[in-house]
């Protein structure tokens, strides 16, 4: 297509005002999730006064009370006219709500749009779980925002790094592929291995694909930028690289600006399971939306730590009624920063996020392999794995450790070793075994990969 002046017009000029159009009238309705509305509301909500903005929360925290104290037989002991102290209520995890059974489900769940998601890969403790449409709707909506605030619109294409576990194979249904084709989300180079080699392939066929936005795994960012240094090369990036999933060290982040120069790097901190999306501002605090959820910092008796002191992040999702989130333990350690950052940007704020290391496993011929290689098998068999943790002794030697349910059998235990030999071959030990406990970090978290050499 070309303008008056005959000069080509770029897609990214004319494509995200269509696809917006599109969304409003047959993509939202279709999914049953109005997520651009979602988005809107939320920069109405964040231009209203504090005041006001706090009147709606506990609004929204009295309804949803209210609801779950008459439809989720977990919380049938909750007053019906939803006037509850929030610190009051219990905190829950999955293994909790997991163990329950259906008690933490609405008896409406028959009639409550939702999606499937999967959830635990960065701490190797699987769980699949229903959650409403409008929650995803609300995460997805503020996520396109923020986006927008950084500089690209919904409709410019990205494209996806690492391998989220949302889109492994068997777990993409045939309408999300078809709106990441319509979104222009590229997938193609959603893959595991991020060894030398493979990061500065990949590094040049991202940068041939022109994307607006590269979004994806810090570590897989990183190996791509260390990569290319490496080389003594620098390449043009996309406007923004947004990373996930885990930390965005410092050295890691002055490594992408390095290799991408003029390209914006912004960590984003999200979890599916309680609804919760973030986004560090130049400041350094991660940007919560208040009428997402609210977010809270505990110590080891459930009391909450001061500004700027580590403890369990805890999530009440306002919106997730199937399945709700109410006082919900991510298994994240986090501190909370300002109430109101100075970058000017109104609400609240996590000044930091304890996730998982980054660690690979390494392979005598120089490959490696982060653990969310193998996210996909635990996934599949989350009801026979409560949990698994990898060990590596050696470059020859690694253990699987699985704390198991009840039904975990032989072939479950093939096929865990036969998923892993897949990718890293038959030369390396592979012992699986179940009678060995997990071990934590000195700050009482899992990790999922140890690697002791």
């Amino acid at each position: 297509m070309r303008d008056g002046l005959g000069a080509a017009i770029s897609p990214n000029r004319w494509y995200p005002p269509v696809l917006y159009a599109l969304a409003r009238v047959a993509i939202q309705p279709a999914i049953k999730a109005r997520y651009l509305e979602a988005g809107q509301f939320t920069r109405t909500f964040e231009a209203w006064p504090t005041e006001r903005r706090e009147e709606w929360r506990q609004a929204k925290l009295t309804n949803l009370i209210a609801y779950l104290a008459k439809h989720v037989p977990a919380y049938h002991q909750l007053p019906s006219n939803g006037i509850v102290d929030l610190t009051d209520l219990p905190v829950v995890d999955k293994q909790i709500i997991i163990a329950a059974g259906d008690s933490y489900f609405s008896d409406e769940a028959p009639t409550l749009p939702v999606i499937q998601k999967h959830t635990g890969g960065s701490t190797g403790d699987p769980w699949n779980y229903p959650m409403d449409r409008v929650a995803w709707a609300d995460a997805y909506g503020i996520q396109l925002l923020r986006f927008e605030e950084m500089g690209v619109r919904y409709g410019e294409n990205r494209v996806t790094l690492g391998f989220p576990t949302s889109l492994g194979l068997g777990h993409v249904s045939f309408s999300k592929r078809v709106r990441l084709l319509v979104e222009r989300t590229d997938t193609e180079l959603c893959s595991f291995e991020i060894d030398p080699v493979t990061s500065l392939d990949r590094a040049h066929r991202a940068v041939k694909k022109n994307a607006a936005l590269w979004y994806g795994y810090a570590g897989t960012i990183a190996a791509m930028a260390e990569a290319l240094l490496a080389e003594g090369m620098t390449l043009k990036g996309p406007r923004l690289i947004v990373t996930m999933a885990e930390p965005l060290w410092p050295s890691w982040k002055m490594a992408i600006e390095a290799a991408f120069p003029g390209s914006n790097v912004v960590e984003e901190y999200g979890a599916n399971d309680g609804g919760v999306i973030s986004h560090r501002c130049p400041l350094g605090n991660f940007h919560l939306a208040d009428n997402q959820s609210i977010v809270e910092v505990l110590d080891p008796t459930n009391a909450p730590c001061s500004q700027g002191v580590d403890g369990d992040i805890v999530i009440t999702n306002f919106t997730a009624k199937h399945l709700p989130f109410l006082r919900y333990r991510l298994g994240d350690v986090g501190a909370l920063g300002p109430e109101q950052c100075d970058c000017g940007r109104p609400g609240r704020t996590i000044a930091r996020v304890s996730g998982r290391t980054g660690d690979a496993v390494l392979l005598a011929d120089g490959r490696e392999f982060m653990p969310v290689t193998f996210f996909t098998v635990f996934n599949d068999i989350a009801d026979y794995v409560r949990q698994w943790q990898m060990v590596q002794p050696s470059v020859n030697h690694l253990i699987i450790r699985v704390s198991t349910r009840p039904g975990f059998d032989q072939q479950h235990q093939a096929l865990i070793e036969d998923t892993v030999r897949s990718f890293i071959g038959n030369e390396i030990k592979i012992d699986i075994v179940t009678d060995q406990p997990l071990e934590l970090t000195k700050g009482g978290k899992h990790k999922v990969l140890i690697r002791t050499f």
